[in-house]
């Protein structure tokens, strides 16, 4: 086995992207390393190649342990987003009193002033339902989009937003929370709560598929269906698909009919390279 076929093999067997490429670095330097020892002891090159590669064992095995070690699915950073709003809801509970003078907590302040509790609770369900709906949407095309915890959308340089699906499902968390029979912000709380797992599960799924989508396309080779740059198609493992160039923002292009190799991940989307 050569030594590239060995770490497309191991590196097929890693999901977690981001600790992939310095696993097959330190692979490479090591069969690097063990080939020019080889060498040195009179091997030819071609020979040499094969007895590290052989030294280093089934590629399959070493790269479902590492996998074990270092599989990341669980979205850590947004599950903290949406918690940081079910802590916002006692720091206004707080705020609440100290402004009424001790008389009213959050919910009793909405309901003095903003006259909340006037709103059936069916108004609150169904409203709440459908942001729910829209941040469970979001949060799917964020993960199939490749898409950050934080980012802005737009059609132009004239106006875009910030929108994160955290941020809606906690809003709906929190208005959905109108019907759970709890007194005080501890329902806000829940409500929320309720919103941040479900986002973490909806989260968790998509980065399943997309761990599986990678592995199977990882430096897979194809060709170029159209002309690629931030956008393309390209045919791989026999599957048309839409496809990216790697360095599309700095200009590059993959004219049409090229070879191309799958060299990561941007959501669901293959990024390329000619060869």
């Amino acid at each position: 086995m050569k030594e590239y076929e060995y770490l497309k093999r191991l590196g097929k067997c890693i999901s977690n992207g981001s600790v992939r490429g310095e696993i097959l670095d330190e692979y490479k330097a090591h069969l690097e390393d063990c080939r020019e020892a080889l060498m040195k002891n009179g091997m030819s090159k071609a020979e040499a190649e094969e007895e590290a590669v052989r030294q280093m064992g089934n590629p399959e095995e070493a790269g479902n342990e590492l996998n074990q070690i270092h599989a990341r699915v669980l979205d850590f950073s947004m599950f903290w987003w949406m918690m940081f709003f079910a802590f916002l809801v006692p720091v206004f509970e707080v705020i609440s009193r100290l402004v009424t003078a001790g008389k009213y907590g959050i919910v009793g302040f909405l309901n003095e002033y903003q006259q909340m509790d006037k709103i059936p609770l069916q108004v609150h369900l169904v409203v709440g339902t459908a942001i729910l709906c829209y941040g469970i949407i979001l949060s799917i095309w964020e993960k199939y989009s490749g898409k950050e915890l934080f980012y802005a959308y737009g059609r132009n340089w004239k106006g875009s937003y910030l929108t994160n699906s955290g941020t809606v499902m906690a809003l709906a968390g929190l208005i959905c929370s109108a019907a759970i029979p709890v007194r005080g912000f501890v329902k806000g709380m829940i409500g929320v709560f309720a919103a941040t797992v479900l986002n973490i599960i909806i989260r968790t799924v998509m980065n399943l598929i997309r761990n599986r989508r990678e592995q199977k396309y990882l430096w897979e080779i194809g060709f170029a269906d159209t002309e690629i740059t931030w956008n393309g198609k390209g045919t791989i493992c026999g599957s048309n698909m839409k496809v990216r160039a790697r360095a599309s923002e700095e200009g590059a292009v993959i004219p049409s009919g090229a070879p191309i190799m799958v060299v990561s991940m941007e959501g669901f989307k293959p990024v390329v390279i000619a060869i």
